[in-house]
């Protein structure tokens, strides 16, 4: 008996072995991209433990200089490059990095087969954000990775400069095919304020971090939203949340759905959207009462009842083991209207527009591409 049961005892042992070992091997991946971004995952505290996800920073030299000692010492998880311009305009960056095999060899070298997942954070306002996106999400889809990407955008009341960057950048990922992109307001994310799953103050750049983190909690979320974003042709989406919500105060899913629409993290109408995905993040001792069926028919019965839309919403649930009952609400919304939010950042970098068109400022032929996908019903003259 004993050497019949040797080989089930064996192939346990393996398989227990084997599941030991894969955690160390993580198949998610963050990747930080300029100053905003590096500062808003520094103390983070996702990526250090044996099995957590990995994290990449990419920073001009410059802004590791302004970071100075806040901006730590782990050369093997950073690429930091240089460049003899000024790290202002989103071209200039593009340009050089799309052209420098160092840089892209060195981005290469830290990504491997094994990683499948990624979300990138960076702020679009800032040149050397604005020109690397392109490059490094190009590479990513070249290599069939999954990329979600968390971009920060400026207020209509920033800098033309900062909002020419952002314009440029985002319709050059756009019309490059970029998959899924989370547009959050940068004005907004200032004025946020809710709390954590441990009750501590959540605002500004503490929000794309809660987010960042909150996508790589389970694996096959980004999957999910890269395939949704083909399977609907949608890319451009941006946030409602509720953090840190007491179940015992709020008293129902339904309060803390309704709390979401309090503070938006972009000026959109959510009328025009065409697709919902609605992350909830829970304990586990509350799984039972918040399962993956019942999340899905209050959402339903929420977004027709409270705001009167009926469009394709897909529900995913997430079971922390703590003692408290706080409720996260994450509201992927997919698919909206950015006419009028374009058409007023369009009039914002007009001066942009003179200068390449009269004077060669850049290229007129990319400008025109850039144009055409985020304004497509406005003909270029």
């Amino acid at each position: 008996m004993a050497s019949s049961d040797s080989g089930p005892n064996i192939m346990r042992w393996v398989k227990n072995h084997i599941d030991g070992i894969l955690p160390v091997i993580p198949s998610q991946m963050a990747i930080s991209v300029g100053q905003y971004a590096y500062k808003s995952l520094m103390d983070s505290r996702k990526f250090y433990s044996k099995d957590a996800p990995a994290l990449l920073r990419v920073i001009h030299r410059k802004e590791a200089e302004l970071l100075g000692a806040a901006g730590g010492n782990e050369p093997e998880k950073k690429i930091q490059f240089d460049t003899a311009f000024e790290p202002h305009y989103w071209f200039d960056i593009h340009t050089f990095l799309r052209e420098d095999s160092i840089f892209l060899e060195s981005f290469q070298g830290n990504i491997f087969d094994y990683q499948e997942e990624f979300v990138i954070l960076g702020s679009l306002g800032e040149g050397v954000t604005a020109g690397a996106l392109p490059v490094l999400n190009d590479h990513l889809v070249q290599g069939q990775k999954d990329a979600l990407l968390v971009s920060v955008f400026p207020s209509v009341t920033h800098s033309s400069d900062a909002l020419f960057n952002a314009f440029s950048s985002l319709g050059l990922l756009l019309s490059q095919g970029s998959g899924p992109l989370l547009l959050l307001d940068r004005a907004r994310l200032d004025d946020f304020i809710s709390v954590n799953r441990e009750g501590d103050r959540l605002s500004g750049d503490l929000v794309p971090r809660y987010l960042v983190e909150l996508l790589l909690d389970k694996e096959g979320i980004v999957k999910d939203l890269v395939k949704l974003s083909r399977s609907f042709r949608v890319e451009l989406f941006t946030v409602l949340m509720a953090s840190g919500s007491s179940l015992e105060i709020y008293e129902s899913l339904r309060n803390i759905l309704d709390i979401t629409l309090e503070q938006p993290l972009l000026d959109f109408d959510i009328s025009t959207a065409s697709i919902i995905y609605v992350l909830v993040k829970a304990p586990l001792r509350l799984q039972g009462r918040l399962t993956k069926g019942f999340i899905e028919l209050e959402v339903n019965r929420w977004l027709k009842e409270r705001l009167e839309i009926d469009v394709p919403q897909i529900c995913e649930p997430i079971y922390v083991d703590e003692l408290n009952d706080r409720i996260d609400v994450v509201i992927l919304v997919g698919g909206f209207d950015t006419d009028r939010l374009f058409e007023t950042v369009s009039e914002r970098v007009s001066r942009f527009d003179n200068l390449i068109k009269e004077h060669g400022f850049y290229d007129k032929d990319v400008w025109a591409k850039i144009c055409g996908t985020l304004l497509p019903g406005v003909e270029e003259s």
